[in-house]
């Protein structure tokens, strides 16, 4: 009984090691400050400019931790939810970005779904920022532009840029500019 059940638990892993060759996105923390490049692999990346400055999706590996890109897409409505993490404890980082696109079907440009005004495009968990919760506004930038789309190879990799807002910090906006992913579903 104990075989079988070792043959059954290794053949899930081997299947489900077949699906999308995965690359881990996680750049050693001599290289968080530098974008990673514009690529329709399916390495698992994400990256962009907040403020000027450069933030890179960043988390270490621990078993049921933080991981740096994860998302999902439903290929039946055409809805992409991706989230890029940073956490560096060393560096009291810990943030999400949240992309959401409805009716991708193909390549193209996109504006960022927003929820009646409510969706969160950054979190800042570590207080970093003014405020921890910054939204999408309607009367802003939020933009993304999708370069490669691939149900067969479920990659979907793309460029983005947004401003982001919170009602209680007046005057405090976030702009990312020079955003990019590429990410195998």
């Amino acid at each position: 009984m104990k075989r079988i059940r070792y043959i059954a638990i290794y053949g899930v892993l081997i299947i489900g090691l077949m699906g999308c060759k995965k690359e881990v996105a996680n750049p050693d923390s001599s290289n968080l400050n530098v974008l990673p490049p514009l690529t329709h692999e399916g390495k698992n990346t994400f990256g962009c400019l907040v403020n000027g400055e450069v933030w890179v999706a960043y988390a270490p590996f621990t078993v049921g931790g933080t991981i740096a890109l994860e998302g999902s897409y439903h290929s039946d409505i055409g809805y992409l939810h991706l989230r890029g993490n940073r956490k560096n404890n060393d560096l009291n980082h810990n943030e999400s970005i949240n992309l959401r696109i409805e009716n991708l079907f193909s390549s193209g440009t996109f504006t960022f779904y927003t929820n009646h005004h409510v969706s969160r495009g950054l979190v800042d968990y570590s207080d970093n920022f003014n405020c921890s919760n910054y939204y999408l506004d309607t009367n802003l930038i939020r933009e993304s532009t999708i370069t490669y789309f691939s149900l067969q190879k479920r990659i979907v990799s793309g460029t983005f840029e947004m401003d982001l807002v919170n009602p209680s910090c007046p005057g405090d906006t976030i702009k990312i500019r020079e955003g990019r992913f590429d990410w195998c579903y």
